[in-house]
Order: structure tokens, then C-alpha cells, then sequence
């Protein structure tokens, strides 16, 4: 799981370079947040929305709501990914650029 995340941020921060704009900034992450930003982002691309903490830990085998609570949140301190409050699924990643719905 480790190559193909950094993989994934290799390939994400080449892109952007490519592009002219700035360089994205080193963010130091834990190897769970690792997991559950790339989680969060292929769960965006999928389907178009977040998934619920349930689903957060049904695929990633962990047994705690709060833990995958704690570890959204820290996500979204560290800037990451964006979450709107008092809304159900509305964490992601911040790259993500959302489509129009017309």
C-alpha cells in the first residue's frame, strides 16, 4: 500500500509541475491518513461523493468510529481535504474539483 501512495503523490505532484503552477507543499502524514486520503480520493472519483464513516471502516478493517473520526479530522486540519460542516459525506480531498450538476 505504501508504493502505490506514493506513487500516487509522485505522479499528482509531476502533473502540477507540468502544469506551471506552484508546487504543492510537503505534508507530513501518517501512514493511516495516507491510507484514508488515498481512500477518500478514489472514493470521490468513483462515485462523485464521500463515504460514511462506516464505509471508511468496513474497507479499511478498523473496529472504531472515533477513530476514523479523529483521523478525518486531522486530515482536514493538516489542509488536505475539506469538509463542510453539518453536512453527511461531505469530506474530500481538496484537489478534487467538483462538477457542475445542470
Amino acid at each position: 500500500m505504501d508504493s502505490k501512495v506514493e506513487n500516487c503523490f509522485q505522479r499528482s505532484a509531476v502533473s502540477i509541475e507540468q502544469s506551471g503552477k506552484r508546487p504543492p507543499k510537503q505534508v507530513k502524514m501518517t501512514p493511516a491518513q495516507k491510507e484514508m486520503y488515498m481512500l477518500l480520493d478514489e472514493w470521490w472519483k468513483r462515485y462523485g461523493f464521500g463515504p460514511t464513516i462506516d464505509d471508511v471502516m468496513y474497507v479499511t478493517g478498523r473496529k472504531s468510529r472515533g477513530g476514523v473520526y479523529r483521523t478525518m479530522k486531522a486530515l482536514v486540519k493538516l489542509g488536505v481535504c475539506v469538509h463542510t460542516p453539518n453536512s453527511h459525506r461531505s469530506i474530500r480531498p481538496k484537489t478534487i474539483r467538483l462538477r457542475d450538476l445542470e
